[in-house]
Parts: structure tokens; C-alpha cells; sequence
């Protein structure tokens, strides 16, 4: 985000409290800012929405335009966040993903674009910058307006962008390219709607990215392009096989680049984990297709105002697509897949390899934890994600986790991207001796060398293997796709080396981590008036410190 951007940004924040301050929220609100924007960018009064104008003091000429900023864009993503999301499941698309979804359309001069589910019209303006010819469907009338707005700012015809639900809009097959960023899981139950599909016919209900893909399809020419963002889960999920085997047979897929989970959340958007895929429809000819892996986009996922990070994958991305710098996250492959880390996972390494199952087994878990029984808990709360060790000390009474024993291997079963991987040892002293497990570990006994198992899922090797077999904001795996997981081997002498010198790291942070906690006891004990100065200091200096 520019500097421009990030200033407009804070004024409409600004902006939302004084009008809010005035009597106008929600919609009103909303529709009063955009009526102030049209009016001073001398756009046509007939495009304006219709409702009330900014009091006086509300102070709206304290935002500041810039050419440099998709002004309307932005207002629909920060002004308001929760007035076009929720039940429709719309998320404002970052620039810098418009810009690599409009680069994998490769759109020429002329060419026609439709985006069906266009909201404020981002993706409409990347496409005009290209030379093409647009149009846009959006079923929210106060986005159709936006949507409108931008057109006419940017000089073209505000009339390419009609209101209408696109699962119910008869398709004209003429386009060159769909562009689009559908509403996420949100659930179709028209029957008529379900009937004329093929995804749906037969079904109660179907997600809406599910009826989507197909119904965005109909309105390509043949060999016509649809580039969409998805739900990481369409590339994995087993529940969607139906879904991926169909698209097989009517399209090519020309490119599928992975995203992180939180791409969206800067933009007062979801943690969903999404994805970008790129198809031809058929008769269209078979050639090596484009396997990306974007895992830093250039902000902070995990925050919800935006901050610039490095490194920026996503320009990176775009620079290789044309012809540049070379992005190690991106491959050609032959043999078409669905999720890219199956492909980068193994592309590139002549290094030996060995299964999880031949290195562990999963442990049957024991007996329930008694009603009144002492624990220490191990649960997610209480690892360090950066080290694999268990850091808590927290304890509980009784509980609905699961025993767990001392040396196990647990693996996080939910989100694995967060490492959620940790070797089990003895609780620290003073703490109950039974531990108590989180239901969402995979626990797995080593037969040897456990410290190098626990290295070894901890790894990007591991992390890029895992597919996503159930849920989207909350994805899991099972144990099957742990304990196949192939991951590089040293051998026996180089496990056994690696798993010493892990071991004999954790050993000294253990004690470092017990000594700290006696330090600190000190001082409490002297500002509690228990040790005087000297007796403080001649603990210290026992301990060598």
C-alpha cells in the first residue's frame, strides 16, 4: 500500500467517527461518504447513490484524493467493513493480487473481461489498464453504484457494470477472460439454481464457490480463461474430489498458486486460506502449467490493519511471470496438480528420503483423565511454535484431553502451517507429573532418535507436503498424512548427530529456562520483604550470576 493510501485510509477512519458522531452509521453512513467523494471528483450526478449528504460537520473535505489510490476501492474495504461481508461472504481483493491475477490472464488489447461478482470494480480497473473491454455483475445495488463510480473515474462506461446475482443471470458465452474473487462458503439452496447445475443438481445445497466455478465457465468463449480466487480447500479437500474431476474434463488448468491464510485479513477480510487458479476452458491445448507458492505477500497476515513486510512474494511472483528474476516459490509442471506444495515439496532435491512411518508409530491413546486428577496441560497454548518445546505451566483438575506420555511426539493436527509440533518431556518441578493433552494432537512414539523426529516435522519439508483434508478457517490433517509425510535423510550416523544436538539445546534452555524463574522468585521474595539485600545477592552469586 502506498503512502497516499495508507494516509486515505486513516482519514476515512476519522471520517467513520464523525459521522457516527452526527447520527449517521451503517449504510447511511457509507452512502453519505461516497456522495461527498463523486461530488468532488466531478463525477455525473445521475451515478451517485441515492441517499443523505454529510452534515457540515462532519468535515469530509479533511480526506485527501489522490490519483494514486483506488479511492472507491478502498473505501469498500476500510469504510465500514461489516456492511458488505458477512452473508454474502464478499471480500475486498488486494491490489497487489488484482495485479498477479490480471498478469495470469494475460490479457490482450481488446480482449473482453467479465467479472460476475465485481463488488467496488477492482478488478474491472487492473483490466482496463490493459487495453480491455469490460463488464461486471454485482449483486449488491450500493456496490453496483461503487463499481459504476470507478468506471466513470477511470473513463469508461459506467453502464458495463449491472446489478444482478450472477447464479441467476442467463450467461452469454462471448468472453475472453472471467476475472473474479467469488463470496467464499456462502450456501446455494435455490432449487431452480441447483437443477441447471450439473455441481448441484440432486443436492439440498451447495457452496457457492463450488456452484461458481462452473456457472463462471458458461459465460467463456471456448478457449476463454478464468482466473478466480478460491478456498484453499477446492485444491484438497477429499469432499470436493467431484468438484476438481469435473473441472478436469471441461478445463486446462494453466496455473494454481497458493496463498496464505490471512491474505485477506489486512483488508477487513477472513483468515480463510484461499487460492488463485487460472483455467482454459476446453478445446484449449495442453502445456506445462504454472505450480506457485506465495507464503509472505508483501504484509502481515495476521494483523488487521495493514503493515508492509519483506519479503514481497507476490512481486516476486510477477516479476518471474514477466520474465525476471527467478522465484524459487514457482515451477512449470508437465503433469497438471492441484496443490502446488505437492510439486515444490519434491522438485529440486536429489537427497535421500524416509517416511514418518518408518521412523515413528502412532501411539493408541490410553485412559481418560480422572475427574480429580492433577495435570500439567500440553496443549497449543503451551508450546513454543519457534522451538518445539513445551514452555507452560499451566496446570488443571480433571479436563477432556488425553494422557500423554513423556517423550511422545506430538503433532498439531489443526493449521499445521503454525508448527504446532513439540517433544513431550517430564513436567518442571513442582507441577503435576501426569500431562494432559489437547484431542487436536497426533501423538507419535519414536523408535529412535525422537529429537530428529521432532526436527524433521518441524520442517518445511513437512509443512509443504501436508494437504488441507477438512475445514477452511481451521484446516486439518489426519495421521495417515503425517506418517507419510517423505522427508530428507541424513542416515543413521547424521539422525543420531542431529537428534544430540537438538537434545543437548533444549537440556541448557530447560535449565536457563528453570534458572530465570528462580531470579525472578528472588526479586519477588525481596520486594515481599522475605530476603534482605545481602541474602538476595548471595543467592545470585551461587548461582554464578
Amino acid at each position: 500500500m502506498t503512502e497516499p493510501a495508507v494516509r486515505f485510509a486513516g482519514a476515512l477512519r476519522a471520517a467513520e467517527e464523525r459521522l457516527r458522531a452526527h447520527g449517521l452509521g451503517g449504510r447511511r453512513a457509507f452512502t453519505a461518504l461516497v456522495r461527498h467523494l463523486a461530488a468532488r471528483l466531478d463525477l455525473p450526478r445521475e451515478l451517485w447513490p441515492d441517499g443523505p449528504d454529510a452534515p457540515p460537520g462532519a468535515e469530509l473535505e479533511r480526506i485527501p484524493l489522490s490519483a494514486e489510490v483506488d479511492l472507491f476501492g478502498l473505501a469498500y474495504e476500510r469504510f465500514f467493513t461489516d456492511l458488505f461481508k458477512g452473508d454474502r461472504g464478499q471480500y475486498f481483493t488486494p491490489r497487489p493480487l488484482v495485479e498477479l491475477m490480471v498478469d495470469l490472464a494475460r490479457l490482450r488489447a481488446g480482449d473482453r473481461v467479465l467479472d460476475p461478482t465485481c463488488g467496488s470494480g477492482g478488478f474491472l480497473v487492473g483490466a482496463l489498464a490493459r487495453g480491455a473491454d469490460v463488464d461486471g455483475i454485482e449483486v449488491d445495488p450500493d456496490l453496483a453504484t461503487l463499481a459504476r463510480l470507478n468506471l466513470a473515474l477511470c473513463g469508461a462506461n459506467p453502464r458495463a457494470v449491472r446489478a444482478g446475482d450472477l447464479f441467476r443471470t442467463p450467461a452469454q458465452p462471448e468472453y475472453d477472460v472471467v476475472l473474479a474473487n467469488p463470496p467464499f462458503s456462502v450456501w446455494v439452496d435455490d432449487p431452480e439454481v441447483l437443477a441447471s447445475s450439473t455441481l448441484g443438481a440432486g443436492r439440498d445445497r451447495v457452496a457457492s464457490d463450488v456452484l461458481f466455478v462452473e456457472v463462471a465457465l458458461r459465460w467463456l468463449r471456448p478457449g476463454g480463461r478464468l482466473v478466480t480466487v478460491l478456498p484453499y480447500g477446492a485444491l484438497s479437500n477429499r469432499s470436493l474430489a467431484g468438484m476438481r474431476a469435473w473441472l478436469e474434463g471441461v478445463t486446462v488448468r494453466e496455473a494454481v498458486v497458493s496463498l496464505p491464510e490471512g491474505v485477506f485479513l489486512p483488508f477487513g477480510g477472513t483468515t480463510t486460506r484461499a487460492c488463485v487458479v487460472a483455467l482454459r476452458k476446453r478445446p484449449a491445448p495442453a502445456k506445462p502449467m504454472l505450480a506457485a507458492v506465495v507464503r509472505s505477500p508483501g504484509f502481515d497476515v495476521r494483523r488487521k490493519r495493514y503493515r508492509r513486510t519483506e519479503p514481497d512474494e507476490l512481486a516476486r511472483l510477477r516479476l518471474h511471470l514477466r520474465g525476471g528474476a527467478p522465484f524459487e516459490g514457482a515451477r512449470l509442471v508437465d503433469d497438471p496438480v492441484w496443490a502446488p506444495e505437492d510439486t515444490l515439496a519434491h522438485v529440486g532435491s536429489d537427497r535421500p528420503r524416509v517416511r514418518v512411518d518408518e521412523l515413528a508409530r502412532p501411539r493408541r491413546r490410553g485412559r481418560r483423565i480422572e475427574p480429580d486428577e492433577a495435570c500439567t496441560l500440553v496443549e497449543f497454548a503451551d508450546v513454543d511454535k519457534d522451538t518445539g518445546e513445551v514452555v507452560g505451566r499451566r496446570t488443571r483438575t480433571g479436563g477432556e484431553g488425553f494422557r500423554v506420555e513423556p517423550g511422545d511426539v506430538l503433532f498439531g493436527r489443526m493449521r499445521p502451517a503454525l508448527r504446532n509440533v513439540v517433544r513431550a518431556g517430564p513436567p518442571a518441578a513442582g507441577l503435576p507429573s501426569t500431562l494432559q493433552g489437547s484431542g487436536e494432537w497426533i501423538p507419535l512414539v519414536a523408535e529412535a532418535d525422537p529429537e530428529f523426529l521432532l526436527l524433521a516435522l518441524r520442517s518445511s519439508f513437512a509443512r509443504r507436503q501436508l494437504p488441507t483434508t477438512a475445514g477452511q478457517t481451521r484446516p486439518r490433517v489426519e495421521a495417515a498424512d503425517v506418517l507419510a509425510l517423505e522427508l530428507p535423510d541424513p542416515g543413521p550416523a547424521g539422525r543420531r548427530a542431529l537428534a544430540e544436538a537438538v537434545a543437548g539445546i533444549h537440556a541448557e534452555r530447560r535449565r536457563l529456562r528453570e534458572e530465570l524463574l528462580l531470579v525472578e522468585s528472588l526479586y519477588e521474595r525481596f520486594g515481599a520483604g522475605e530476603l534482605d539485600e545481602e541474602a538476595l545477592l548471595d543467592a545470585l552469586r551461587r548461582l554464578g550470576r
